[in-house]
């Protein structure tokens, strides 16, 4: 073989191996930004109730049941600010327990604390009625009027997407951070962000971007209860 072709050939193979180390590179990386793109997988609907049977949580008022009035369970109309309830209600004469301006709250399983408004200031009369009149002329509740309207808050996050919002709290529990126990007392009923100011708590159950019992009827909601909160 002549020289000229020995150079040719050796170049060629200087080449390839050249080129497959740089696919290789090409390769880890695309890998790397995919695992990267792939955002955590929000769980079914079924996902999320196995997920609340296995919590073991119970009712968020001690003794109390979920209400059989149907205006105070989730999906219920709000027509004052055209929207739908996406919680629970517990107001004295409707949950089988007296409900009373400082009734201890319990967080209905273990969980993290996400968001507690220690320093809440009430909204005034005045500022509500603005932000409901602009609802009305939008014809639905933006998601942070409807954060103002839901009062002093505390939050608490149980993993898998599940979240419990207990609401319109007169205060809260002093210190009240981290991690909680099923049972711990984690504030106390109020009035915080209605016009009323009458006492009661307004909780909710969320699974991921929505709340629970949205989209279902008052008995499917009631079935649904009873396998996932006890007393």
């Amino acid at each position: 073989m002549k020289m000229i072709e020995w150079v040719i050939i050796i170049s060629m193979i200087i080449v390839c191996i050249s080129c497959r180390g740089k696919t290789g590179d090409k390769e880890e990386v695309d890998i790397q930004m995919d695992k990267n793109e792939i955002p955590e997988r929000e769980l079914s609907y079924d996902e999320y109730i196995d997920a609340l049977k296995k919590m073991g949580a119970i009712l968020p008022i001690k003794g109390a049941y979920i209400t059989k009035n149907v205006n105070l369970l989730p999906d219920a109309p709000r027509n004052y600010r055209c929207g739908s309830h996406e919680g629970f209600d517990f107001y004295n004469g409707f949950c089988g327990v007296k409900i009373e301006n400082g009734t201890p709250i319990l967080a209905i399983a273990n969980g993290e604390i996400i968001r507690v408004d220690t320093n809440y200031i009430d909204i005034e009369p005045e500022k509500r009625e603005a932000l409901l009149k602009e609802v009305r002329n939008l014809g639905f509740t933006p998601d942070s009027t409807l954060d103002i309207l839901r009062g002093r808050q505390v939050w608490i996050s149980h993993g898998n997407g599940i979240v419990t919002r207990y609401c319109h709290l007169s205060r809260i529990s002093k210190g009240l951070k981290g991690k909680v126990t099923k049972g711990d007392i984690i504030g106390f009923v109020g009035g915080s962000g209605t016009k009323s100011k009458t006492p009661h708590l307004h909780f909710e159950i969320r699974l991921g971007k929505d709340f629970l019992g949205k989209g279902k009827t008052p008995e499917e909601i009631r079935d649904l209860v009873k396998e996932i909160l006890r007393k």
